[in-house]
């Protein structure tokens, strides 16, 4: 076992004593301004308090999560490069292609569990439907003829989950991100999107956007009209969003338990729980164990969802 623990600590080239003594990067798979963007942001500023460097979020967006992923999964497991994750491209990713370029159980190690974020189905102001039931019976009248926007798996799964359960026709149109997607939806190109709560409700605030269900147990005081999709008549969505912090596989333990003390800190920080909770992400530091272990279940959730469904796989 010594033997083992020497070799580890070899191969990364880093111990807890001296980690960490450069700067270290946070990579988050989306685009600027999303709320995985903003939750990394937030958490980079805290740990660079707690552990003395600087800490730089790198946005490597694209290919629903798997190039910022696939950056991750190659960098030395010394502890200076880390995975914003999000159950995309963890929980759904690898289930949608025939020769996945990683495995999430063997290729990265679990940190903490950051946190969860609320998804709402929303529409433009301008469509005639001012709820699910609305929307679903505009869609059956117009069959093939609107289309949905998804600028991660979790909207894009979501949505399908929808259309086929309700009996629609609607074509999916994925973008990059949230924000380009909901863009779309505002100036007339996209019909509808399942996105978070805190990417889409600025939009519609200003008028821009309409929610029409919440995929949540309960409703939400940021728009507390909004019923659920268990309210709206349509059972819930098996599937649930999350954040974490990850890491390359092989990562030293030592390293591992203190980054994990840093995050476990940093979010039962009150200016980061505000922050947090600006976009509706709810902190849930925990152990690197509880941390696999959503990592694992979520994965056999979308799997099952994806199968169910008879997604196409890529």
């Amino acid at each position: 076992m010594l033997c083992g623990l020497l070799l580890a600590a070899a191969v990364s080239g880093v111990t807890a004593a001296d980690y960490p003594d450069k700067p270290i990067r946070i990579v988050t798979p989306f685009p600027a301004g999303v709320s995985t963007d903003i939750v990394a942001r937030t958490l980079a500023d805290a740990l660079t308090v707690r552990l003395g460097q600087s800490v730089i979020v790198d946005n490597k967006a694209g290919a629903d999560g798997v190039i910022g992923l696939m950056d991750v999964v190659r960098a030395k497991p010394d502890g200076y490069t880390l995975l914003v994750a999000t159950n995309g491209p963890l929980s759904a990713g690898q289930h949608l292609k025939k020769n996945p370029p990683y495995d999430v159980l063997r290729d990265l190690t679990p940190i903490s569990d950051i946190g969860r974020a609320t998804f709402a189905v929303y529409v433009s102001s301008r469509t005639p439907a001012k709820s699910l039931r609305e929307f679903i019976a505009y869609a059956k009248a117009n069959p093939g003829k609107l289309n949905y926007a998804s600028g991660n798996l979790t909207g894009q799964l979501s949505f399908a989950h929808i259309t086929k359960a309700a009996g629609i026709d609607m074509t999916h149109v994925p973008y990059k991100g949230e924000t380009s997607a909901m863009n779309d939806i505002v100036g007339g190109h996209a019909d509808a999107i399942i996105a978070t709560l805190g990417t889409g409700l600025p939009m519609v605030k200003a008028g821009k956007l309409r929610i029409l269900a919440l995929l949540a147990k309960e409703r939400n005081s940021e728009v507390p009209n909004v019923q659920t999709m268990t309210e709206a008549g349509f059972p819930e969505i098996p599937i649930q969003s999350w954040f974490g912090i990850m890491g390359p596989a092989r990562m030293p333990t030592s390293v591992v338990q203190k980054i994990n003390l840093a995050v476990t800190e940093a979010l039962k920080d009150p200016l980061v729980i505000k922050r947090m909770r600006m976009i509706n992400v709810e902190p849930r530091p925990s152990t690197p164990e509880a941390a696999a272990h959503v990592l694992r279940t979520q994965l056999e959730a979308h799997g099952k969802v994806i199968r169910d469904m008879n997604l196409p796989i890529d």
